[in-house]
């Protein structure tokens, strides 16, 4: 089962109306929050959105003002967090320096009562799943930032929690073990069946870890939705600029079309009023290159005015050849490109699928 095709089933984490003040300053606000039993979720947002106050809020560990979460059919909103059942990892790692790796994954099942014989055999057993049997005898010290993390995230699975929380797990790592690190992390959760809450600011790491994604903006959320539906369908401007890039221009709407300066291209029916001043987005992915001729919707002649290259795909600038009409960010794939002979100076017909085309409100936050 792929992330975009997560069933939906009855919550196993069930937030309502929470809220979370620091004096006078709200930083969460109406907070409304289902988690099936065994969900990805990526709690995603710039610094100071919220998305680790709710994290903490639902460990206990900086509990909110007012609202309701429920785990497990269970009331846990005023709860401690040692009467949680929770394990959580920080960005931090938090490992015991003094202790060896194996005494730092036993350190949760030692303080649950478990027996010596029971510890031996659960820490044996993470250490094989995170693939570090041979470093169980070493200190945190001599083990790499990603093992340490994959140290701390056998300790906090150790005692079989029922929900793992992760705080930016990643961000202090360099970027290719990042990414191979979230790969080993959503494996781990897919073979534990753990319902997981991961706090990032990363886009590229939500969309390819989560099976559902929550945007938050200003201690509220934006949207909630599958990656795809994040990505292809924003519900907001925010969510549109925030994950991924878009070509932003101001527009009036009329009639299934949108005018952008002196273009104007077919939208189809988007529950606008007629005349409406709207903000249009097109993402650079989005502009296709068709050959000189073709026919299609929204096609623009443009020249290339600058090349960026990187690596996978060029960044092109795209100008109107007539000087009148909006500029263009397309990413072309190297392959396209160099099938296009496309250069700087390069005339070229491009067009906008309808589909494509993202509108929202003119006003307010978005604007």
């Amino acid at each position: 089962m792929t992330s975009d095709t997560v069933a939906p089933c009855e919550a196993y984490l069930d937030i309502s109306d929470l809220w979370k003040s620091f004096g006078e300053f709200i930083a969460l606000r109406d907070i409304a929050l289902k988690v099936a039993r065994g969900e990805f979720i990526c709690f995603l947002g710039p610094s100071g959105c919220g998305k680790t106050t709710l994290l903490r809020a639902i460990a206990g560990l900086d509990p909110q003002s007012r609202g309701t979460i429920r785990q497990g059919g269970r009331d846990v909103s005023r709860l401690p967090p040692s009467q949680r059942d929770f394990g959580i990892v920080f960005q931090s790692y938090a490992l015991f320096p003094n202790l060896t790796i194996r005494r730092n994954i036993a350190f949760g099942l030692e303080n649950a009562g478990r027996s010596k014989q029971e510890i031996s055999a659960r820490v044996s057993e993470l250490l094989e799943l995170v693939g570090l049997t041979s470093q169980a005898e070493k200190y945190p010290a001599q083990l790499s930032g990603g093992q340490q993390q994959r140290i701390a995230l056998a300790r906090a699975i150790a005692v079989g929690p029922g929900l793992l929380l992760l705080d930016e797990p990643l961000s202090a790592l360099d970027a290719k073990v990042r990414v191979h690190l979230r790969g080993e992390i959503k494996a781990l959760q897919r073979k534990l069946g753990v319902t997981t809450i991961m706090v990032t600011h990363d886009q590229e790491e939500a969309l390819a870890m989560a099976d559902r994604i929550v945007v938050m903006n200003n201690g509220v959320i934006e949207q909630i939705g599958t990656p795809t539906e994040i990505y292809r369908t924003p519900a907001s401007l925010f969510v549109a600029e925030f994950i991924g890039e878009t070509n932003r221009m101001a527009g009036v709407y009329n009639d299934g079309r949108v005018t952008v300066g002196p273009v104007t291209l077919i939208t189809g029916p988007r529950g606008f009023h007629r005349d409406s001043r709207v903000q249009v987005a097109i993402r650079p992915e989005d502009v296709v290159l068709r050959a000189p001729g073709e026919s299609g919707d929204n096609l623009l002649s443009v020249r290339v005015a600058a090349m960026e290259f990187l690596g996978t795909w060029w960044r092109c600038l795209l100008a109107p050849t007539d000087r009148i009409g909006p500029e263009l960010v397309a990413n072309v794939s190297v392959g396209a490109a160099r099938r296009a002979g496309i250069a700087p100076g390069k005339a070229l017909q491009v067009e906008i699928p309808p589909d494509r085309v993202l509108i929202f409100p003119k006003g307010g936050a978005d604007a």
